[in-house]
């Protein structure tokens, strides 16, 4: 699945797009995860000012941006992506981890199939962990003070069709060990989050699952039956000028197995699953 950045360099002509989409993952569970984080964010208010700086590779991490720009194709991305009007309930859950943080995001969004899911929860990079930004999908499409999102398994950053702003993101080569990446290589090509064609048409991920969009972050995952973990480590530029390093460590609940399961034999048979229960490291780096 990391054809997808090859494909991002040559699409940054669509730069400015806000993106929100369900997926379907065919997951067999939506139990809900217990995690004991030691802080929890109740979120801030939507909207804000700032803005991208249009679309594009961007070598060595953006510069940052405080303008928000006009999201292509925002009509198709609202139907497309079945993005909601209302903020979702899910909660982000904070754990210290050495210099970084654990952060658990209820992406649950009323569950697996649901006709009627939930908003994205929208998250933004800080100092004492990773905060919840209440705002709706719709939202968002206007919204520079947000960074990252999920809803089940998809995940989308603040750029191209899926925000204003003008958060990019790469993918580390040769998967370094998290904890051992300290310092962002230099040569790194860095992406806005685009999944869209000119043609306002929705650019689908490649693993056979109706209508889930090929972002930037679906490099976190593969698909044999079951959500598995691709281990693939992710820099992310944020509007204000900074990095994180980031690695998404489960997509089910990561008390009870099921993620190991998945990772091991291409299937899960724990249940519930607690699926959608994102559990991310990440840390600022220089």
């Amino acid at each position: 699945m990391f054809y997808r950045f090859g494909f991002l360099c040559a699409a940054a002509c669509l730069c400015a797009a806000f993106l929100g989409c369900d997926s379907d993952d065919t997951d067999d569970g939506t139990g809900g995860s217990t995690s004991t984080s030691t802080s929890t964010s109740t979120g801030t208010g939507g909207g804000g000012v700032g803005g991208n700086v249009g679309g594009g590779a961007v070598g060595g991490g953006a510069p940052g941006c405080t303008e928000p720009v006009d999201v292509l194709c925002s009509d198709q991305v609202i139907l497309q992506m079945n993005l909601k009007d209302a903020p979702a309930p899910g909660l982000i859950n904070n754990e210290q981890d050495g210099t970084g943080w654990i952060s658990h995001v209820d992406a649950t969004a009323g569950g697996f199939g649901s006709s009627d899911p939930h908003s994205y929860v929208y998250g933004k990079f800080a100092d004492n962990g990773l905060e919840k930004v209440a705002i709706s999908d719709e939202d968002s499409l206007d919204a520079m003070d947000w960074d990252i999102a999920f809803r089940r398994n998809v995940g989308r950053i603040n750029s191209g069709n899926s925000g204003p702003s003008c958060v990019a993101a790469a993918v580390v080569p040769n998967v370094p060990a998290y904890d051992d990446f300290t310092v962002v290589p230099a040569g790194l090509t860095f992406n806005p989050d685009v999944y869209f064609t000119e043609n306002c048409t929705m650019i689908e991920d490649g693993t056979g699952m109706p209508g889930s969009p090929d972002t930037l972050l679906s490099d976190y995952w593969s698909y044999t039956g079951c959500v598995a973990m691709t281990d693939a480590i992710f820099v992310l530029s944020l509007a204000d000028g900074r990095q994180v390093k980031l690695l998404v460590t489960n997509y089910y609940d990561y008390t009870n197995g099921a993620q190991e399961e998945c990772d091991t034999t291409g299937g899960v048979t724990v249940s519930p699953s607690g699926s959608a229960h994102i559990r991310i490291r990440w840390a600022f780096v220089q």
